[in-house]
Protein backbone atom coordinates (compact mmCIF):
# COMPACT_ATOMS: atom_id res chain seq x y z
CA UNK A 1 0.00 0.00 0.00
CA UNK A 2 1.19 3.43 -1.24
CA UNK A 3 1.12 6.21 -3.37
CA UNK A 4 1.74 4.62 -7.32
CA UNK A 5 2.73 7.59 -9.59
CA UNK A 6 1.50 9.87 -10.77
CA UNK A 7 2.06 12.38 -8.97
CA UNK A 8 5.59 11.42 -9.26
CA UNK A 9 7.64 11.94 -6.03
CA UNK A 10 10.53 9.86 -3.80
CA UNK A 11 7.48 7.51 -2.16
CA UNK A 12 5.96 6.99 -5.34
CA UNK A 13 8.71 6.61 -7.55
CA UNK A 14 10.29 3.67 -4.90
CA UNK A 15 6.83 2.01 -5.15
CA UNK A 16 6.72 1.74 -8.99
CA UNK A 17 9.98 0.42 -9.17
CA UNK A 18 9.47 -2.23 -6.42
CA UNK A 19 6.38 -3.57 -7.87
CA UNK A 20 8.18 -4.17 -11.31
CA UNK A 21 11.13 -5.45 -9.43
CA UNK A 22 8.57 -7.76 -7.96
CA UNK A 23 6.98 -8.90 -11.92
CA UNK A 24 10.12 -9.32 -13.03
CA UNK A 25 11.26 -11.94 -10.12
CA UNK A 26 8.20 -13.82 -10.34
CA UNK A 27 6.50 -12.31 -6.99
CA UNK A 28 3.16 -11.57 -7.84
CA UNK A 29 1.98 -7.73 -6.13
CA UNK A 30 -0.84 -5.66 -6.63
CA UNK A 31 -0.41 -1.92 -5.44
CA UNK A 32 -2.93 -0.20 -3.29
CA UNK A 33 -2.72 3.16 -4.24
CA UNK A 34 -3.96 5.77 -1.81
CA UNK A 35 -3.52 8.54 -4.34
CA UNK A 36 -6.81 10.08 -5.54
CA UNK A 37 -5.93 9.70 -8.98
CA UNK A 38 -6.90 6.86 -11.53
CA UNK A 39 -4.24 5.19 -12.68
CA UNK A 40 -4.50 2.90 -15.83
CA UNK A 41 -1.87 0.27 -15.06
CA UNK A 42 -1.12 -3.30 -14.13
CA UNK A 43 -2.41 -4.72 -11.36
CA UNK A 44 -2.56 -1.16 -9.61
CA UNK A 45 -6.36 -1.29 -7.44
CA UNK A 46 -7.01 2.74 -6.74
CA UNK A 47 -8.50 2.64 -2.90
CA UNK A 48 -10.20 6.16 -3.78
CA UNK A 49 -13.37 4.01 -5.04
CA UNK A 50 -14.81 2.92 -1.99
CA UNK A 51 -15.49 -0.73 -3.24
CA UNK A 52 -12.21 -1.17 -3.49
CA UNK A 53 -11.59 -1.59 -0.18
CA UNK A 54 -13.87 -5.05 0.12
CA UNK A 55 -10.50 -6.75 -2.69
CA UNK A 56 -8.34 -6.04 0.10
CA UNK A 57 -10.34 -8.56 2.43
CA UNK A 58 -11.19 -10.95 -0.73
CA UNK A 59 -8.07 -11.36 -2.62
CA UNK A 60 -5.36 -14.03 -1.16
CA UNK A 61 -2.05 -11.76 0.34
CA UNK A 62 0.68 -13.66 2.01
CA UNK A 63 1.88 -9.95 2.60
CA UNK A 64 0.64 -6.67 3.28
CA UNK A 65 3.39 -4.02 2.82
CA UNK A 66 2.52 -0.28 3.87
CA UNK A 67 4.90 2.60 2.75
CA UNK A 68 4.25 5.70 4.85
CA UNK A 69 6.63 9.00 5.16
CA UNK A 70 4.96 8.47 9.31
CA UNK A 71 2.56 11.38 9.33
CA UNK A 72 -0.03 9.56 9.81
CA UNK A 73 -0.71 6.76 12.07
CA UNK A 74 -4.52 5.54 10.96
CA UNK A 75 -3.41 4.24 7.73
CA UNK A 76 -1.04 2.31 9.20
CA UNK A 77 -3.12 0.97 11.72
CA UNK A 78 -5.85 0.03 9.40
CA UNK A 79 -4.04 -1.86 7.29
CA UNK A 80 -2.13 -3.98 10.20
CA UNK A 81 -5.65 -4.78 11.09
CA UNK A 82 -6.51 -5.67 8.00
CA UNK A 83 -3.70 -8.42 7.87
CA UNK A 84 -4.56 -9.57 11.68
CA UNK A 85 -8.16 -10.64 9.36
CA UNK A 86 -6.89 -12.16 6.30
CA UNK A 87 -3.61 -13.91 7.90
CA UNK A 88 -1.35 -11.89 6.13
CA UNK A 89 2.04 -10.80 7.43
CA UNK A 90 2.71 -7.33 7.76
CA UNK A 91 5.29 -4.79 6.67
CA UNK A 92 5.68 -1.21 7.50
CA UNK A 93 8.14 1.04 5.53
CA UNK A 94 8.75 4.53 7.06
CA UNK A 95 10.25 6.62 4.07
CA UNK A 96 10.76 9.54 6.53
CA UNK A 97 9.85 10.60 9.78
CA UNK A 98 9.55 13.66 11.55
CA UNK A 99 7.58 12.61 14.39
CA UNK A 100 8.06 11.54 18.27
CA UNK A 101 5.83 10.35 20.33
CA UNK A 102 4.39 13.40 21.42
CA UNK A 103 3.31 14.21 18.42
CA UNK A 104 0.42 12.25 18.55
CA UNK A 105 -2.51 12.05 20.63
CA UNK A 106 -3.29 9.04 23.40
CA UNK A 107 -5.20 6.60 20.93
CA UNK A 108 -2.20 7.32 18.39
CA UNK A 109 0.62 6.76 19.76
CA UNK A 110 -1.44 3.39 21.78
CA UNK A 111 -2.35 1.97 17.99
CA UNK A 112 0.70 2.92 16.72
CA UNK A 113 2.58 0.95 19.49
CA UNK A 114 0.49 -2.12 19.01
CA UNK A 115 1.47 -1.60 15.00
CA UNK A 116 4.86 -1.55 15.22
CA UNK A 117 5.65 -4.18 17.93
CA UNK A 118 3.57 -6.34 16.34
CA UNK A 119 4.83 -6.19 12.62
CA UNK A 120 6.61 -8.83 11.29
CA UNK A 121 9.17 -6.15 10.14
CA UNK A 122 9.78 -2.59 9.92
CA UNK A 123 11.95 -1.16 7.47
CA UNK A 124 13.84 2.31 8.03
CA UNK A 125 15.21 4.25 5.19
CA UNK A 126 17.82 5.59 7.52
CA UNK A 127 19.48 4.69 11.09
CA UNK A 128 17.83 8.05 12.15
CA UNK A 129 14.62 6.76 11.34
CA UNK A 130 14.76 3.40 12.78
CA UNK A 131 15.73 5.42 16.49
CA UNK A 132 12.64 7.09 15.83
CA UNK A 133 10.84 3.91 15.40
CA UNK A 134 12.33 2.33 18.45
CA UNK A 135 10.81 5.61 20.22
CA UNK A 136 7.69 4.93 18.74
CA UNK A 137 7.37 1.11 19.54
CA UNK A 138 9.06 -1.07 17.36
CA UNK A 139 11.10 -3.94 18.33
CA UNK A 140 15.27 -3.52 17.24
CA UNK A 141 15.29 -6.94 16.41
CA UNK A 142 12.15 -6.06 13.89
CA UNK A 143 13.52 -3.43 12.13
CA UNK A 144 15.39 -3.17 9.03
CA UNK A 145 17.46 0.08 7.88
CA UNK A 146 16.83 -0.51 3.90
CA UNK A 147 17.58 2.96 1.71
CA UNK A 148 14.88 3.88 -0.38
CA UNK A 149 16.75 3.93 -3.84
CA UNK A 150 16.00 0.98 -6.60
CA UNK A 151 18.64 2.24 -9.33
CA UNK A 152 16.05 3.61 -12.28
CA UNK A 153 16.52 1.34 -15.68
CA UNK A 154 18.65 4.72 -17.64
CA UNK A 155 18.88 3.97 -21.38
CA UNK A 156 18.79 6.62 -24.28
CA UNK A 157 14.61 6.60 -24.81
CA UNK A 158 14.84 8.14 -21.58
CA UNK A 159 16.60 10.43 -22.29
CA UNK A 160 14.88 11.14 -25.65
CA UNK A 161 12.11 12.22 -23.78
CA UNK A 162 12.99 15.09 -21.97
CA UNK A 163 10.61 17.83 -23.50
CA UNK A 164 11.99 19.70 -26.18
CA UNK A 165 12.43 23.37 -24.48
CA UNK A 166 14.17 21.89 -21.61
CA UNK A 167 16.32 19.50 -23.86
CA UNK A 168 17.07 22.97 -25.64
CA UNK A 169 17.13 25.04 -22.46
CA UNK A 170 20.02 22.55 -21.25
CA UNK A 171 22.25 22.54 -24.47
CA UNK A 172 22.13 26.08 -24.82
CA UNK A 173 23.55 26.57 -21.08
CA UNK A 174 26.36 25.62 -19.04
CA UNK A 175 27.04 24.95 -15.76
CA UNK A 176 23.16 23.41 -15.94
CA UNK A 177 21.85 23.32 -12.61
CA UNK A 178 19.25 20.19 -11.67
CA UNK A 179 17.07 20.18 -8.91
CA UNK A 180 13.13 19.65 -8.17
CA UNK A 181 10.57 18.91 -5.76
CA UNK A 182 6.91 17.22 -5.51
CA UNK A 183 5.33 20.34 -4.72
CA UNK A 184 5.99 23.81 -3.02
CA UNK A 185 5.95 22.51 0.82
CA UNK A 186 6.99 24.83 3.63
CA UNK A 187 8.80 23.38 7.52
CA UNK A 188 9.24 25.35 10.14
CA UNK A 189 8.23 28.50 7.93
CA UNK A 190 10.56 27.83 5.30
CA UNK A 191 10.56 26.90 1.69
CA UNK A 192 11.41 23.05 2.28
CA UNK A 193 13.05 22.03 -0.98
CA UNK A 194 14.95 25.38 -0.93
CA UNK A 195 13.45 26.65 -4.35
CA UNK A 196 14.12 30.58 -3.43
CA UNK A 197 18.28 29.50 -2.62
CA UNK A 198 18.31 27.92 -6.28
CA UNK A 199 16.90 31.05 -7.45
CA UNK A 200 19.64 33.04 -5.48
CA UNK A 201 22.03 30.61 -6.39
CA UNK A 202 21.59 31.39 -10.41
CA UNK A 203 21.58 35.05 -9.89
CA UNK A 204 24.60 35.29 -7.83
CA UNK A 205 26.95 33.03 -10.19
CA UNK A 206 25.65 34.20 -13.36
CA UNK A 207 28.05 36.80 -13.48
CA UNK A 208 30.84 34.34 -12.96
CA UNK A 209 29.16 31.96 -15.62
CA UNK A 210 27.04 34.26 -18.07
CA UNK A 211 25.56 30.87 -19.58
CA UNK A 212 24.57 29.09 -16.43
CA UNK A 213 21.01 27.18 -16.21
CA UNK A 214 19.04 25.99 -13.34
CA UNK A 215 16.38 23.51 -13.78
CA UNK A 216 13.50 23.20 -11.06
CA UNK A 217 11.28 20.10 -11.71
CA UNK A 218 7.95 21.33 -10.07
CA UNK A 219 4.90 18.61 -11.25
CA UNK A 220 2.78 20.22 -8.36
CA UNK A 221 2.83 23.73 -7.77
CA UNK A 222 0.70 23.50 -4.71
CA UNK A 223 1.06 27.20 -2.97
CA UNK A 224 0.17 29.71 -6.19
CA UNK A 225 0.70 32.42 -4.51
CA UNK A 226 4.56 31.69 -3.19
CA UNK A 227 5.19 30.16 -6.36
CA UNK A 228 4.19 33.47 -8.09
CA UNK A 229 6.59 35.03 -5.92
CA UNK A 230 8.99 32.82 -7.33
CA UNK A 231 8.33 34.21 -10.27
CA UNK A 232 8.20 37.52 -9.25
CA UNK A 233 11.74 37.08 -7.93
CA UNK A 234 13.12 35.66 -11.15
CA UNK A 235 12.13 38.75 -12.87
CA UNK A 236 13.67 41.42 -10.88
CA UNK A 237 16.68 39.03 -10.18
CA UNK A 238 16.90 39.11 -14.17
CA UNK A 239 17.49 35.25 -14.52
CA UNK A 240 14.84 34.40 -16.46
CA UNK A 241 16.37 33.88 -19.27
CA UNK A 242 18.71 31.36 -17.27
CA UNK A 243 15.98 29.78 -14.70
CA UNK A 244 13.74 27.44 -16.20
CA UNK A 245 10.53 25.66 -13.67
CA UNK A 246 9.10 22.05 -15.71
CA UNK A 247 6.46 22.27 -14.18
CA UNK A 248 4.62 19.06 -16.33
CA UNK A 249 4.49 16.24 -15.24
CA UNK A 250 7.00 14.43 -16.73
CA UNK A 251 7.12 10.81 -15.60
CA UNK A 252 10.37 9.56 -13.68
CA UNK A 253 12.58 13.11 -14.13
CA UNK A 254 16.01 11.23 -13.73
CA UNK A 255 16.78 11.69 -17.26
CA UNK A 256 17.06 15.50 -16.14
CA UNK A 257 19.58 14.95 -13.39
CA UNK A 258 21.77 12.48 -15.58
CA UNK A 259 22.20 15.20 -18.40
CA UNK A 260 22.44 17.94 -16.10
CA UNK A 261 26.05 18.75 -14.97
CA UNK A 262 25.62 19.16 -11.09
CA UNK A 263 22.47 18.53 -8.84
CA UNK A 264 21.44 20.22 -6.12
CA UNK A 265 18.98 19.14 -2.76
CA UNK A 266 18.74 22.52 -0.52
CA UNK A 267 15.91 21.20 1.74
CA UNK A 268 16.02 22.08 5.29
CA UNK A 269 14.00 18.99 6.30
CA UNK A 270 14.59 15.58 4.69
CA UNK A 271 14.62 11.37 5.05
CA UNK A 272 16.78 9.54 2.14
CA UNK A 273 16.21 11.28 -1.01
CA UNK A 274 15.61 9.24 -3.97
CA UNK A 275 16.40 12.09 -6.43
CA UNK A 276 19.77 12.44 -4.81
CA UNK A 277 21.16 8.98 -5.04
CA UNK A 278 19.75 8.59 -9.03
CA UNK A 279 21.77 11.45 -9.83
CA UNK A 280 24.73 10.00 -8.14
CA UNK A 281 23.60 6.38 -9.28
CA UNK A 282 23.75 8.22 -12.74
CA UNK A 283 27.66 9.80 -11.94
CA UNK A 284 26.21 13.22 -11.93
CA UNK A 285 28.20 15.59 -9.30
CA UNK A 286 25.57 15.90 -6.69
CA UNK A 287 25.24 18.64 -3.14
CA UNK A 288 23.36 18.54 -0.48
CA UNK A 289 22.59 20.68 2.79
CA UNK A 290 23.77 18.61 6.19
CA UNK A 291 20.14 18.76 7.56
CA UNK A 292 20.31 14.74 7.31
CA UNK A 293 23.38 11.88 6.65
CA UNK A 294 23.71 12.09 3.24
CA UNK A 295 25.02 9.32 0.93
CA UNK A 296 28.82 8.84 0.14
CA UNK A 297 30.08 11.11 -3.09
CA UNK A 298 27.38 13.78 -1.80
CA UNK A 299 29.03 17.41 -0.90
CA UNK A 300 27.73 18.89 1.59
CA UNK A 301 26.69 22.74 2.57
CA UNK A 302 25.15 23.83 5.67
CA UNK A 303 21.30 24.10 5.81
CA UNK A 304 19.44 27.11 4.57
CA UNK A 305 23.00 29.31 4.35
CA UNK A 306 23.01 30.64 1.09
CA UNK A 307 26.71 31.92 1.13
CA UNK A 308 27.99 28.57 1.96
CA UNK A 309 25.75 26.39 -0.94
CA UNK A 310 27.05 29.24 -3.42
CA UNK A 311 30.85 28.39 -2.38
CA UNK A 312 30.06 24.65 -2.50
CA UNK A 313 28.43 24.87 -6.32
CA UNK A 314 31.45 27.42 -7.46
CA UNK A 315 34.22 24.87 -5.66
CA UNK A 316 32.58 22.11 -7.40
CA UNK A 317 31.96 23.43 -11.43
CA UNK A 318 35.64 25.12 -11.16
CA UNK A 319 36.95 20.99 -10.05
CA UNK A 320 34.19 19.79 -12.31
CA UNK A 321 36.61 16.83 -13.99
CA UNK A 322 37.76 15.96 -9.72
CA UNK A 323 34.15 15.70 -8.51
CA UNK A 324 33.06 13.76 -11.18
CA UNK A 325 35.92 11.02 -11.11
CA UNK A 326 35.19 10.65 -7.37
CA UNK A 327 31.38 9.95 -7.97
CA UNK A 328 32.69 7.72 -11.07
CA UNK A 329 34.78 5.22 -9.08
CA UNK A 330 31.95 4.92 -6.61
CA UNK A 331 29.85 1.79 -7.19
CA UNK A 332 26.10 2.01 -7.14
CA UNK A 333 23.63 0.30 -4.50
CA UNK A 334 20.36 -0.20 -3.56
CA UNK A 335 18.02 -2.76 -1.30
CA UNK A 336 15.94 -4.24 -4.08
CA UNK A 337 17.52 -8.04 -2.95
CA UNK A 338 16.96 -7.37 0.70
CA UNK A 339 13.57 -6.35 0.03
CA UNK A 340 12.79 -9.56 -1.76
CA UNK A 341 14.65 -11.92 0.40
CA UNK A 342 11.96 -10.44 3.16
CA UNK A 343 8.98 -11.27 1.48
CA UNK A 344 10.22 -14.54 0.34
CA UNK A 345 11.08 -14.88 3.69
CA UNK A 346 8.31 -14.11 5.22
CA UNK A 347 6.35 -16.64 2.99
CA UNK A 348 8.50 -19.58 3.39
CA UNK A 349 10.64 -18.17 0.65
CA UNK A 350 8.01 -19.37 -2.04
CA UNK A 351 8.37 -17.82 -5.41
CA UNK A 352 4.24 -17.66 -5.54
CA UNK A 353 4.06 -14.81 -2.70
CA UNK A 354 1.69 -12.10 -3.67
CA UNK A 355 3.29 -8.91 -1.45
CA UNK A 356 0.24 -6.76 -1.92
CA UNK A 357 0.82 -2.83 -1.36
CA UNK A 358 4.25 -3.08 -2.85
Amino acid sequence: MGVYPPPYGGVSIHVHRLHALCLDNNIRGTVWDISRRVKNARNVVNMSRPWNWLRVLTCRQDVIHVHTTGMHWIIPALFYYLARITGAEYIVSYHSLRFGPRDFNALGRRVLKKVLSSASRCIADSPEIRESLIALGALPEKISVIPAFLPPAANQRKIDEIPGEVRNFMENHEPVISAGAFRVVFYEGQDRYGIDMCIELCARLKNSYPRIGVVFCLPEIGDEAYFARLQQDIREKNVADSFMFVTKALGEVYPIWQESDIFVRPTNSDGDAVSLREALYLKTPSLASDVTPRPEGTVLFRNRDVEDFIDRVKMVWDNYDEYRSKITSLEGSSGADEILNIYRGLAGKSQKISPTGV
